[in-house]
C-alpha cells in the first residue's frame, strides 16, 4: 500500500498538470502528449478515494430523489 505523502504528490502533481492546460510538449526531438482531461479526472478521483481510506475517513455520496408533478 502506498503512505499518505506519496498519494498527496501524486494528487498535487496531476492537479498542476491539469490546470496547465497544455495538451503536448516538445524538448529537443522529445515529444510529450498528455493524457484527456477526462482521464486525468478520473485518476484524480481515484487518488482522492485511495487517500481517503488511508486517512480513515470516506466521503459520503448523497443522493436525492425528486418528484415532480401531483403525486398521484
Amino acid at each position: 500500500m502506498t503512505d499518505i505523502a506519496t498519494i498527496a504528490a501524486r494528487i498535487e502533481k496531476l492537479k498542476a498538470l491539469r490546470d496547465t492546460g497544455v495538451k503536448t510538449v516538445k524538448h529537443g526531438e522529445t515529444l510529450a502528449e498528455n493524457r484527456p482531461l477526462a482521464e486525468i479526472e478520473a485518476t484524480l478521483a481515484s487518488l482522492e478515494r485511495e487517500l481517503a481510506a488511508a486517512n480513515g475517513t470516506s466521503k459520503r455520496r448523497l443522493r436525492y430523489a425528486y418528484q415532480s408533478g401531483r403525486g398521484y
